[in-house]
């Protein structure tokens, strides 16, 4: 983003054209009459000498009529070369370096013709909102009340933006990291200097007491409040078609300006996709599809990109997930709900899971939705999906001794619908997983080291709903330590040598596109081997092995996926204060396999430890699957 350090200026931005490099015209007189028009050439005929006895012309003269024909081939030849390379002039290397150059047309979006008179208005705001192209960072305004830069509704977390204009106001944007449903608040500022909190921006959204309950505490002597200010633009429709087959996407239950948005890197364009569904004035709605390269589920979400950047998770709902009307041809259901089919600690950003190994010939008709759709169930209690789901589910109840389902076969599995199939008006075969008969649960045992370079205060925050912690973990403010050089924390009085946490992240949980796929025997000493390749010490390393010696598959193969310090960073953010110098986050994903997968290997690699450091490691248990 561009950096502006001065206070925020109210006037509107100048609009700057580009400069549009016209290329000289070169003036040449061309004479239609003599060249390039080969119709006003004659051929001229030698004089006739010849008495009508004679047949055939001398031989000089012969030669002399070959001559002029030649000549005059030559020349009309000359005259289309002229015509070619100066009044048509073709495009050359050298004329390219004179010509702007042309990029070559972007992809367009069809575009369809909008009744809906929320869609109508989100698209064309009537609320007078403008709003630059990129936002532009400026200095902190001092908008809240905590000073305290290691707090993280005050100042010091806080970024500020300038996003736009609204008649003569400037519209501000704050960024708090970490704070889920409002990571993002909007103010205008008058030219007088005045400050209000734009505490609705949506007019569709209902907003409750728990909203207003969760803002910051600002500065009143600057600060106030409205909830009368409403922008068209970010007023999300209850609905947008997204097919002319009737499917639609729906606005979030619960108002949010979003999270940060964050473009596809190469490595992530291996299992990811986005495509660019619909334009909606100065927001776009896109598709987004993630692959896992082990199971091949592809996990399908909407959501809106904002005019600054921030993306707004959409509600897709192409199968009614309550149980509470099915109508079953077959067996019953135990459960109330249907969830898709997705892997992982994060927050549950898939709306819907895809199979494509899916055909017609694996499914049997089970049922009908309250909406009276058909739904299916698999026909083989062999099929590797289904036997995987079942296993999963059985490995999670292995951890609850008094559950009363331990004993589930997976003939009862099937006849209670575990697994719920749905094909689509496009023909794509969903996966839904019932939700009391599937895995659930966190992250597993993330915990922090923290080497300060002298003995300091560190205050620490997970951008996660942390179920667990050792010591507690205060939601609001963290954890805060007196953290020493070799590693030893103190909180509250009581010595730690890290920090537990254990809980859904609220980021989306990486897709699985690489791994090590080994021996049953040889699981832990890889551990090892690749935990010290990815700079961990001996006493963290041991510690990883001792928490997770017997929590892993027991399958004969297992894969071994580890996630890095940037993609937990998008799962569940730290924030850290003092600010760490270096960095080091390894999660390990791992996945149990009756014969072994190809999946490409992984470059695993250690960054130099300098300054204050910070590590942390973790792990999905192996029954939390989906």
């Amino acid at each position: 983003m561009e950096e502006d350090n001065n206070p925020v200026n109210t006037q509107s931005d100048n609009n700057v054209q580009p400069e549009i490099i016209t290329p000289a015209t070169e003036n040449i007189k061309v004479d239609t009459e003599t060249v390039g028009n080969p119709n006003t050439f004659s051929i001229p005929v030698a004089p006739s000498h010849q008495s009508p006895n004679q047949d055939n012309p001398k031989p000089n003269n012969r030669k002399k009529l070959y001559l002029i024909i030649l000549a005059v081939v030559v020349f009309i030849a000359a005259g289309v070369a002229a015509w070619y390379f100066i009044i048509y002039k073709p495009s050359s290397t050298a004329d390219n370096a004179k010509v702007p150059s042309v990029s070559a047309p972007k992809p367009t979006v069809p575009v369809v013709k909008e009744t809906d008179p929320q869609v109508i208005k989100f698209i064309t705001p009537t609320t007078g909102e403008s709003w630059l192209d990129n936002p532009v960072k400026i200095a902190k305004q001092g908008f809240f009340e905590y000073k305290d830069p290691s707090y993280y509704a005050g100042e010091g977390f806080t970024d500020y933006y300038r996003v736009g204009t609204k008649g003569n106001n400037t519209i501000i944007l704050t960024s708090a990291p970490g704070v889920v449903a409002n990571d993002y608040h909007l103010y205008e500022q008058s030219p007088d200097g005045i400050i209000t909190v734009i505490n609705h921006p949506s007019s569709t959204a209902t907003y409750n007491s728990d909203y207003s309950n969760e803002l910051p505490s600002y500065s009143s002597s600057k600060v106030q409040l409205s909830n009368d200010i409403h922008y068209d633009s970010l007023s999300i429709p209850d609905q947008i078609k997204i097919d002319d087959k009737g499917s639609v996407v729906t606005q979030p239950v619960y108002p949010n300006l979003g999270n940060e948005y964050v473009a596809p890197t190469s490595t992530d364009k291996i299992s990811y996709k986005e495509v660019l569904v619909k334009q909606l004035g100065s927001s776009s709605l896109y598709l987004s599809e993630s692959t896992n390269l082990e199971t091949k589920l592809v996990s399908i979400s909407y959501f809106i990109k904002t005019p600054f950047n921030s993306q707004i998770a959409m509600g897709y709902e192409p199968l009614d997930l309550s149980l509470t009307n099915y109508k079953w041809e077959t067996g019953y259901s135990v459960g109330s709900t249907l969830n898709a089919i997705t892997r992982g600690c994060g927050s549950a950003s898939a709306s819907v899971t895809r199979s494509d190994s899916i055909s017609q010939g694996d499914v049997v008709e089970v049922g009908k939705s309250g909406k009276g759709l058909v739904v299916y169930g698999f026909k083989d209690k062999n099929n590797s999906l289904l036997q995987k789901a079942f296993t999963e589910f059985k490995d999670f109840l292995s951890y609850d001794p008094s559950s009363s389902l331990k004993e589930m076969t997976i003939d009862e599995f099937m006849k209670e619908h575990g697994v719920v199939l749905y094909k689509d008006v496009n023909g794509q075969w969903l996966v839904y997983v019932n939700s009391q008969l599937a895995p659930m649960g966190g992250c597993a045992k993330p915990v922090v080291y923290l080497y300060p370079q002298t003995e300091e205060s560190v205050t620490v925050r997970v951008g996660a709903d942390v179920k667990i912690s050792d010591p507690f973990y205060n939601p609001s403010t963290g954890w805060t330590a007196i953290a020493k050089p070799n590693g030893q924390l103190t909180v509250n009085g009581v010595n730690y040598n890290s920090l537990f946490w254990e809980g859904p992240g609220y980021g989306q949980y990486p897709q699985i596109t690489k791994g090590t796929v080994v021996k049953q025997n040889d699981v832990m000493p890889t551990i090892r081997k690749q935990l010290a390749q990815q700079g961990l010490n001996q006493t963290e390393i041991n510690d990883f092995v001792e928490y997770w010696n017997g929590k892993l598959p027991t399958k004969p193969y297992v894969r071994l996926t580890w996630f890095n310090t940037a993609q937990m960073d998008r799962l569940a953010p730290l924030f850290v204060y003092p600010k760490p110098d270096t960095i080091i986050r390894v999660f390990l994903d791992a996945s149990g396999l009756d014969k072994p997968i190809s999946l490409p290997p992984q470059n695993l690699q250690s960054i130099p430890r300098k300054g204050f450091t910070l590590v942390e490691w973790g792990g999905l248990p192996s029954h939390r699957l989906y």
